[in-house]
């Protein structure tokens, strides 16, 4: 009896799928969904991205935000930005009923077959003949579930489908050119020994479609010298840094370090073998020792006595010491004792080649104070280039030079500058006393 229930359970589902063309009704609802749905999850991931942007900074950035009295502003555009999310998630949910109604009238057609082919079937109409009743409630009740499992395995199909967007997206981040880490020339393990820098020619540009950050840039800093390099918003000042530590490609000229080419040196080594306190001072989560010497080649005097010079190390000995544990960003501390420990973090790499990258901007006059008189009583000797936010930072430099729209326009001692009524420097200079 089971094997003559199996047999004719088999015959009304192939009736079923020619008479209703199942596989050809489920070949159309998955061309459509799928192809909707997957470029639907694609925006929803798009459209979700700009949320956790604009959070993270208004989280970031909370204290000028109101200071500028912008709330309403960065609210508007967090709100524009979840709307957005919230049409791709609806659009996204309506998808999915829409693939669901459509399987349920799927399903309820099949039943609906199969309860008319019995009735017909048994006034003998048919060659197809269920026999008794309590076969054809078991035929209806196992010719149910064959749509709903057909939509179970297309739905979960679907779903993976729609999944791999992310590992789309991650693809996407994969194809990023890298940096060429490899160079063909070897150098010295105590190089740069002078720390004598040379622009020739240098033209930098972020993008091919924008204007060039620096235009055909050329200048000299002795080794040994400290030099400021000084001029307004966009004049290409933290484009000097970038070039010389081959963070953006030039697109002609060269930078010589000591007679080396550094586009001839791996960037590895090109970066290990200089020193950068950044304007936005960034310590790492885990022990203060791993913050100044991740490799664990210095000793701990040697670390001690850095942080003496940098007046930093009585608040270190007050948090624990050196095995004290740095939470996320440096949180820990405050911005300025911050940029006082990447300042000596600076210093324990033993560079002769130091940059500075506005480290006075973010921190107040007496922390900026102590950096200027660590910096002059502690790198000489050293090539010391100081991208200037405040000029009393760069008066007591060697050098000064004066950018423009990425362009070398005046460059000289500070002091010769400053007396020059007709200097750019002079006009900066007076324009930041008032």
């Amino acid at each position: 009896m089971v094997s003559e229930f199996y047999q004719v359970t088999l015959h009304i589902v192939d009736a079923s799928k020619y008479t209703f063309g199942l596989s050809d009704k489920s070949k159309i609802l998955q061309f459509y969904y799928r192809s909707t749905s997957r470029e639907l999850r694609r925006l929803d991931s798009v459209s979700r991205s700009p949320i956790y942007a604009s959070f993270t900074e208004t989280l970031d950035g909370s204290s000028t935000i109101r200071a500028f009295k912008s709330e309403e502003l960065f609210l508007a555009s967090f709100t524009e930005n979840v709307t957005l999310y919230q049409r791709t998630s609806y659009s996204e949910i309506i998808a999915s009923l829409w693939l669901s109604l459509r399987l349920q009238l799927l399903a309820a057609f099949v039943v609906s077959f199969v309860a008319v082919m019995a009735v017909i079937g048994s006034h003998g109409h048919l060659p197809i003949n269920l026999g008794t009743p309590g076969l054809v409630g078991l035929a209806l009740s196992y010719a149910a579930p064959i749509v709903s499992l057909l939509g179970s395995f297309l739905t979960s199909f679907t779903e993976t489908e729609k999944e791999m967007v992310s590992v789309e997206r991650v693809l996407q981040y994969m194809d990023i050119p890298q940096e060429e880490l490899h160079g063909c020339q070897s150098i010295d393990p105590d190089w740069p020994l002078q720390g004598h820098i040379e622009f020739q020619n240098v033209t930098l540009r972020y993008m091919p479609s924008l204007p060039a950050a620096l235009r055909n840039l050329t200048f000299t800093i002795p080794g040994g010298t400290q030099v400021g390099i000084v001029g307004r918003t966009g004049a290409g000042k933290s484009s000097v840094l970038n070039a010389i530590f081959r963070l953006n490609p030039i697109c002609e000229g060269c930078i010589v370090v000591d007679g080396i080419n550094i586009d001839d040196v791996s960037v590895r080594d090109l970066r290990s073998h200089f020193a950068i306190v950044p304007q936005t001072p960034f310590l790492f989560e885990g022990s203060l020792r791993d913050n100044l010497d991740p490799f664990r080649v210095i000793d701990d005097l040697k670390i001690w006595k850095t942080l003496k010079k940098c007046h930093i190390e009585e608040e270190v000995k007050e948090g624990g010491g050196l095995d004290m544990h740095v939470k996320e960003s440096g949180t820990s501390f405050s911005a300025g004792q911050r940029q006082l420990l990447c300042l000596a973090r600076a210093f324990l790499k033993s560079s002769k080649v130091l940059c500075l990258d506005e480290c006075t901007a973010c921190v107040d006059t007496q922390t900026a104070s102590k950096l200027q008189n660590v910096i002059a009583s502690e790198c000489r000797g050293m090539t010391v280039i100081t991208i200037a936010h405040r000029i009393s930072t760069v008066l007591n430099m060697d050098n000064i030079l004066i950018l423009d729209k990425g362009t070398l326009v005046e460059q000289g001692n500070p002091q010769v500058l400053l007396q020059d009524e007709l200097s750019r420097f002079s006009s900066f200079a007076k324009a930041s006393t008032m």
